[in-house]
């Protein structure tokens, strides 16, 4: 599938959301990741969160480490870039692989709750880019319309 002149593997995303103990899902346009943490212990359970995009997967390593201290280091830690649209995680079906890995826990409906809460942030950071790049707002006009024509 391409996505802007870019092919978009959807099974090698969707198997290494199955796959990896802790997922970055990130969203360049955003500038933030959906951080999805799956490792869980008799104390602490899965963590889904909305974090600031990092500068590399050593950074993001040193970041889960720093807030979950509380677990072994994580084994695999998976980054996927995300160009599309946040609703086309639930049209692609990635979204369903997201909330698959959630289900398995014992506190399950706390994890999905969060996670859809955190959806539903990417949903309003998104519109709110959106908006922003048509009023003109945090955006810079790289070129001026010349002369008095409208064309």
């Amino acid at each position: 599938m391409l996505d802007n002149g870019v092919e978009t593997d959807l099974h090698a995303i969707t198997q290494n959301i199955d796959e990896a103990e802790v997922v970055s899902l990130y969203f360049p346009a955003l500038g933030k990741t959906l951080l999805i943490d799956n490792r869980a212990s008799e104390h602490v359970g899965p963590m889904v969160r909305i974090v600031p995009m990092a500068d590399s997967s050593a950074e993001r390593l040193r970041s889960v480490r720093r807030m979950r201290p509380e677990l072994p280091r994580p084994t695999s830690l998976t980054l996927i870039p995300w160009t599309r649209r946040v609703d086309s995680l639930c049209v692609l079906g990635v979204w369903e692989h997201i909330t698959a890995r959630l289900h398995v826990h014992a506190d399950a409906p706390t994890y999905l709750a969060e996670a859809s809460r955190c959806l539903a942030a990417l949903r309003r950071l998104e519109t709110r880019e959106i908006r922003s790049a048509i009023t003109g707002n945090e955006y810079r006009t790289i070129w001026r319309r010349s002369g008095g024509a409208d064309c």
